[in-house]
């Protein structure tokens, strides 16, 4: 069984001057001899021929008459939904320079089985008839060449009477939305619009109904004419909703968490340019399998012109099906580091982005796009472990983490290599934050002097937020900031007696250690023979033993380890608090 469309107004997006409409396509339930698949044909059209459509599966024909004008205006919500997309992409497709044709699709009664396949009509009428005014809304020569195709193609032909509502001359028809005076807002002549009504076997059945679907498209695909690469869209159809719309934007958007990058001023700046000289550079969109877009290229411009209120932008469109993924991410960054280099996180993301989208290693991402991002040694390849480094600073923007960090990072008041060499490899968020606000902040320490006031800091208690947090540090700190060479005289203060030296239960513990290690495994015995840690994590009655196994010792191991153990002096009191 076949699954049915969505009850929705469909709203597709296109890249020619045929503008689909469907206003009948609800499909009654299938055990009813009425149902028809008409709506299925347009969207597999829509598809085929890369054109814009408006398909009604909501509401039923009997109910809501969508080729009434009037029955839509006094509702706002249909309007909203149905009348004006229609409205929207008809103004695109002439902004863009080309003669819109409006195809209105409808399917015919089950008990009406005319000869040809299908009806159409064009707003005749009669001429010279007040009650059946004549309103064509296409040239006749244009007709006879669409019929043409169309019997070319095995799809029989005829026109509706010239007596019937069908035909469309009605003034509040749909058929008459861009020819009525009435609209004066609305009127343009250069609209073309023809009703096409399908005989129901032609519709009865899904798979019929596709198989049509193609064949018409072949009929309609030479009266096409394709919009240029570079064009005008409505900004309403660009979406940023979602990660996937934002797959290809790696330039920093706005995050509470990060106020400092949300730039404010820049895209308040660019605003006033664009306001002032107008787009200079189009965005660069690419138009989804939905219909609508999503930014390659230009999400800044994007927020400016929204600040504008403006209603349409001028972009290059690139089809989903013109380039493989890969080729979009490269794309993407050969326009952004056109006019303007990335900074450290924006690489990052853009690294992480692209080893989702294309399943890449460091190893491939550092091959693939190392040389394009200017990151690494000059003349040299980008190694794997470089790509790590930026991933791994972006893998704490992405947790919500350190946000300092990561301003600063951007900002360059911090430096890039203390970041993913000495801050990124922190696991515990609190060590980094404590560490770059309390140390690396306010003294500006070297990477050998960092180095070594983790070290002492660690002496202190191998957690760093708590080393920090303890008394003694902190009048350490506050003091050798008063100093004209704080760094130094931090340095020294962290590794006087007026601190703890060492962990006095860690120093105890490795003094049993080695003791037993000398006595056990013999005096030229080393830490690879036998070695007892205490948990840095847990702190309760737990130790890490580790020891070598030799070939041929297993046993003599063994023994002398489990002597070892039933030592009664290698816990004591100091190990558990």
């Amino acid at each position: 069984m076949t699954q049915a469309l969505p009850q929705t107004i469909h709203r597709v997006l296109g890249s020619n001057n045929l503008l689909l409409l469907v206003p009948g396509g609800y499909n009654p339930p299938q055990s009813d001899q009425a149902a028809n698949y008409i709506a299925d044909l347009a969207l597999s059209l829509t598809k085929q021929l890369e054109c814009y459509g408006v398909i009604n599966t909501k509401y039923k024909e009997q109910i809501m008459d969508l080729t009434d004008l009037q029955v839509v205006e006094n509702r706002p919500r249909v309007k909203e939904d149905f009348l004006l997309p229609i409205i929207r992409f008809q103004k695109e497709i002439s902004g863009n320079g080309l003669p819109p044709l409006l195809l209105m699709l409808h399917p015919l009664p089950a008990e009406e089985r005319p000869e040809s396949m299908l009806l159409l009509g064009y707003g005749q009428g009669e001429r010279s008839s007040p009650h059946r005014p004549h309103r064509p809304t296409i040239p006749a020569s244009l007709l006879s060449k669409i019929r043409i195709s169309l019997e070319d193609n095995h799809l029989s032909t005829a026109l509706v009477d010239a007596e019937s509502p069908r035909c469309g001359h009605q003034d509040n028809h749909l058929n008459q939305l861009f020819r009525s005076q009435s609209r004066p807002d609305l009127f343009n002549p250069e609209v073309n619009s023809l009703i096409c009504y399908l005989r129901h076997d032609l519709i009865s059945e899904q798979q019929t109904a596709l198989s049509i679907a193609t064949i018409l498209g072949e009929s309609i695909k030479p009266f096409l004419t394709t919009m240029s690469l570079v064009r005008t869209v409505d900004i309403n159809s660009i979406d940023t909703g979602s990660s996937e719309d934002l797959q290809f934007i790696f330039r920093l958007q706005g995050d509470s968490r990060y106020v400092e990058l949300m730039r404010e001023s820049y895209i308040e700046e660019l605003a006033q340019s664009i306001d002032r000289n107008g787009l200079l550079h189009p965005l660069v969109l690419l138009k989804k399998n939905n219909g609508r877009y999503k930014i390659l290229c230009g999400y800044r411009r994007y927020q400016a012109l929204k600040r504008l209120g403006k209603h349409e932008v001028e972009a290059k469109v690139y089809q989903e099906s013109d380039f493989a993924v890969e080729d979009f991410f490269n794309i993407s960054l050969a326009e952004n580091t056109k006019r303007r280099n990335l900074n450290p996180i924006e690489i990052g993301n853009f690294l992480e982005s692209a080893a989702s989208s294309l399943g890449l290693n460091n190893a491939e991402l550092a091959e693939q796009f190392g040389a394009t991002l200017g990151i690494g040694k000059p003349g040299q390849k980008v190694s794997h472990s470089t790509i790590h480094k930026y991933r791994k600073v972006n893998q704490i923007r992405l947790r919500g983490e350190s946000p300092e960090i990561i301003s600063d990072v951007v900002n360059e008041k911090l430096q890039f290599s203390i970041a993913s060499e000495v801050l990124a490899p922190l696991k515990n968020s609190k060590d980094r934050d404590a560490l770059y606000l309390e140390v690396i902040r306010p003294f500006g320490p070297t990477r050998p002097q960092l180095t070594k006031i983790i070290s002492l800091l660690r002496d202190v208690d191998p957690e760093l937020h708590l080393a920090l947090a303890q008394k003694k540090v902190q009048q350490s700190l506050a003091k050798s900031l008063e100093n004209a060479q704080p760094v130094i005289a931090l340095l020294k203060s962290l590794a006087s007696r007026s601190l703890p030296s060492k962990n006095v239960a860690r120093s105890a513990l490795e003094d049993r250690v080695s003791n037993l290690r000398s006595t056990i495994f013999g005096e030229k015995a080393t830490k690879r023979d036998f070695n007892a840690t205490a948990s840095s994590k847990t702190k309760k009655d737990e130790l890490i033993i580790q020891f070598r196994l030799k070939k041929g010792q297993e046993q003599d191991t063994l023994l002398r380890l489990q002597k070892a153990l039933q030592q009664n002096d290698l816990f004591d009191e100091s190990v558990s608090k």
